[in-house]
């Protein structure tokens, strides 16, 4: 079977898309002779062709963990994250209706929506092309078109469904039903699909594509019979395969001698090798472009032009770079300890805030003892030793002190995915162990890093030599994500069955953890396998949209459930030493974003979502 993995460029017509799409919502005018029959060759075709792909989000997407309870982004100015997950969101914030304005926004869907109306109206006209190819071109238009208003609905609920070139709204236009929306959504994909091939150019849709799409749709709409179906489309007909390493690097197993220390492998009749192998697996599918999980990924180039900021500067805290890196977006301890157990199905046991903080404070002192030397004065630096020389000589006795009890037998995702303090960091920075700094903004002020998505194999200077710019690829849509939309949507139409433990059990494989447990009722599966589906994409700008799908009775299947948004979104939560960081308040009027009030003041009747 091909894999037939779609990689999306941001290398495109950007002057070409923001002539066609320049205003900031239908209440302007689209540019007069915009793409002019007369003036389109089959060149400009493919021109146009590109630029409906330019949109689409990429590792910005990381930055949605902070409005919900993986993470938090202390600055403003870099996302509206914290204004969301504090409940202090106003109409002066955007969500797909202004211009981009942060590194975690996104842009501006409504000029995307309105590229995508040109363009389909004026191929239609078109008749230098062959019937086939000009279906075919329309069909992509119209999927990312969908994908464009299901985010916007989303966000909004009702929204303006505008699917033509029409731009006479003299008295405003009025936003329509979400329901009617959504259905429109998953119309739009199903069209699409019959006009798509199973194979299609490089970096475009394909049958596959679309139905992974819809899936996603289908099961945020609470349409779970659909999402259902097309989940399976893409796990059957998709050629897609989990993705695993092959040896362990040097760099790899450092790390991994690390790792092993914290398990209780007989204990628990876990398999080291498969296990210390499983965290690579998963670690590494940020790092291989063209991989075979990826179905649908933000390509990047490693130039300053064209390359991925956010891989290190926003994402790693300083001392895991040789160039700048702020951790603007950094997780929260409420994702370290959403993870499993290492048996893969209880939680784990914890100790207070308070008394964890005491270990860390305790384990510090005695690291900054051992940095002074043997005079035990810092102040004199002769026999000082830095701070992962001092790891390295307690590196036996580590696992044993309390504040390392919480990072013992668990789940190898979270080994994989989040860089705590102390953990040897050897595929970042060579023979180092992570030393947090809470007086220092730029460590993040949660006390962990993103260890997924970060850093990248093929990192260039730029800017003066200050930053990173990284060319690794930023997976948008991946297989693991079809595997859980379907053991969700089948438990919620059939129950919790052989199907779904099939599935599931292809991602314990992949990361060398127990298979799933058997035989569970279906709100306590449905439970499970949305704690499984958070440990799995973690960070990768889904949680956000999860937790309001379980808190809404109309699309969670009648079940709410541990993971809903009104649950999860309770309480102050603080880095390793006391230190405040993400504040969750939760308030039903965070359901959906406000209107941005720059929209409403163009439209008379856009009306206001509740609460705002």
């Amino acid at each position: 079977m091909i894999r037939r993995n779609i990689i999306f460029s941001i290398i495109g017509c950007f002057s070409l898309l923001m002539m066609v799409s320049c205003s900031d919502d239908f209440m302007d005018k689209t540019p007069q002779g915009s793409l002019d029959p007369s003036k389109i060759d089959a060149s400009k075709v493919e021109e146009l062709r590109n630029s409906i792909y330019t949109t689409i989000s990429g590792s910005d997407v990381v930055f949605f963990a902070g409005y919900a309870d993986n993470g938090y982004s202390r600055n403003y100015w870099d996302s509206n994250g914290a204004l969301v997950q504090s409940n202090t969101v106003s109409g002066s914030e955007n969500f797909g209706y202004g211009e981009w304005g942060h590194y975690g926004d996104r842009g501006n869907d409504y000029s995307s929506i309105r590229f995508c109306n040109l363009f389909i109206e004026k191929l239609r006209s078109f008749d230098e092309m062959d019937a086939t190819q000009k279906k075919k071109y329309i069909a992509e238009a119209r999927v990312m078109r969908a994908w464009t208003y299901m985010d916007l609905t989303l966000f909004y609920g009702d929204v303006a469904l505008v699917d033509s070139v029409y731009n006479n709204f003299e008295d405003g236009l009025k936003r329509d039903p979400a329901n009617e929306v959504r259905s429109w959504i998953l119309d739009e994909y199903d069209a699409a699909f019959q006009d798509l091939p199973e194979e299609n150019d490089p970096a475009r849709f394909n049958k596959a594509m679309a139905m992974a799409l819809k899936a996603r749709a289908a099961y945020y709409f609470g349409n779970y019979a659909e999402a259902e179906e097309a989940a399976k489309y893409v796990i059957d007909n998709g050629g897609y395969s989990l993705f695993e390493v092959g040896e362990l690097s040097e760099q790899m197993q450092k790390d991994a001698d690390f790792f092993k220390q914290l398990i209780d492998f007989d204990a628990y009749g876990i398999d080291e090798e498969s296990f210390l192998k499983g965290i690579f697996n998963y670690q590494n599918i940020w790092n291989v472009d063209y991989n075979s999980e990826a179905i649908i990924s933000k390509e990047y180039d490693a130039n300053e032009e064209y390359g991925d900021f956010n891989r290190v500067t926003s994402f790693l805290a300083p001392n895991l770079s040789s160039k700048e890196a702020w951790a603007t977006i950094a997780p929260i301890q409420d994702l370290v300890d959403a993870y499993w157990e290492v048996n893969g199905q209880d939680a784990p046991t914890l100790g207070s805030v308070d008394s964890r903080i005491e270990a860390y404070k305790a384990l510090r002192e005695e690291i900054s003892a051992l940095q002074a030397g043997p005079d035990n004065d810092p102040e004199q630096v002769e026999d000082n030793i830095s701070f992962s020389d001092a790891v390295a000589q307690v590196i036996d006795q580590l696992p044993a002190k309390d504040y390392m009890q919480q990072f013992k037998n668990r789940d190898s995702r979270l080994y994989a995915s989040i860089v705590f303090p102390y953990s040897a960091v050897n595929t970042l920075v060579e023979d180092k162990y992570f030393e947090y700094i809470h007086s220092i903004n730029n460590y993040g002020q949660t006390g962990f890093v993103f260890r997924k998505m970060s850093g990248g194999d093929d990192l260039v200077s730029v800017w003066s030599d200050a930053y990173y710019m990284s060319g690794s690829d930023f997976h948008v849509v991946r297989l693991a994500e079809m595997l859980l939309i379907y053991a969700e949507a089948h438990t919620q139409t059939t129950g919790y069955d052989g199907s779904v433990t099939a599935e599931l059990n292809k991602l314990r494989a992949r990361c060398g953890m127990p298979n799933v447990p058997a035989g569970l009722a279906k709100d306590e599966a449905i439970n499970f396998i949305r704690r499984e589906r958070r440990i799995e994409l973690a960070g990768e700008g889904l949680r956000y949209f999860d937790i309001r799908l379980y808190e809404d009775p109309s699309r969670n299947g009648g079940v709410k459930g541990t993971e809903a948004a009104s649950v999860v979104m309770q309480g102050q939560s603080y880095d390793p030493v006391g230190n405040k960081s993400a504040n969750k308040v939760w308030d039903d009027r965070l359901m959906l974003m406000p209107i941005p009030t720059t929209s409403r003041d163009k439209n008379p009747l856009l009306d206001q979502n509740p609460g705002y």
